[in-house]
């Protein structure tokens, strides 16, 4: 825990001015709504629910933190596995936070705020396997999304990690622009994310990101800058 603690800790110091740039640029959109609200009648108009705004973070996270926060905490003497299994549970933390936020935060939107958003919950509809259900699967996806992300970025300075950032670049638009394909591709982000089963979306997520945190450790343990 102690560990733990220092992590999200020095995390935190690290990426603050990310996270509080996420929060003000939400705040500052809803104030630029507020202002022309006063002006025109935009009662039908959907955006995007500040929740899933706040995705950015860990996004932004599994990005800049594999090309920083490496170099900072192995300088005081951390070890390669202790940096990457500390990053892993950082991860966990902000992706258990903002799942249970988003899980929580349309109820108030509704009840309270009575606003018109659109969210990436129902859009996907998580909300169908109720408030346990959707955390679970958000969280899972969230985890394997950051995994991802990390992997790719910590294989930077590696050929194997330039070699799947071209698969990954080319995979989609070759997927879908290939007939023949196409059907596997939207078969894929069906299982990913609009699976009707709880325990079967889980469980295509939490085997890509096992996959994912394996490859992301054989690019960190063979890393030296």
């Amino acid at each position: 825990m102690g560990a733990l603690t220092v992590h999200l800790k020095a995390t935190y110091l690290q990426m603050r001015i990310y996270i509080w740039m996420v929060i003000i640029l939400i705040l500052l959109g809803r104030l630029a709504e507020f202002i022309v609200g006063l002006f025109i009648d935009s009662s039908q108009n959907t955006g995007l629910a500040d929740g899933n705004l706040l995705l950015l973070i860990l996004l932004i996270f599994a990005i800049v933190l594999p090309l920083s926060y490496y170099n900072r905490i192995v300088h005081l003497g951390a070890s390669r596995k202790q940096y990457f299994f500390g990053l892993q549970l950082v991860y966990a933390v902000w992706a258990v936070a903002l799942a249970l936020f988003n899980s929580l935060w349309p109820m108030l939107e509704v009840n309270l705020l009575h606003k018109n958003t659109v969210n990436l919950i129902e859009a996907f509809h998580w909300n169908e396997f109720g408030v346990a259900g959707s955390f679970l699967y958000q969280t899972i996806f969230y985890l394997m999304t950051m995994a991802l992300l990390s992997m790719l970025i910590s294989g930077y300075h590696h050929l194997v990690g330039w070699l799947l950032w071209v698969l990954f670049i080319v995979a989609i638009p070759t997927g879908t622009a290939i007939p023949a394909l196409r059907v596997h591709v939207v078969s894929f982000f069906e299982a990913l994310l609009f699976n009707s089963s709880l325990l079967k979306g889980v469980g295509f997520n939490l085997v890509l990101f096992i996959v994912f945190v394996a490859g992301g450790w054989f690019f960190t343990k063979g890393r030296t800058y």
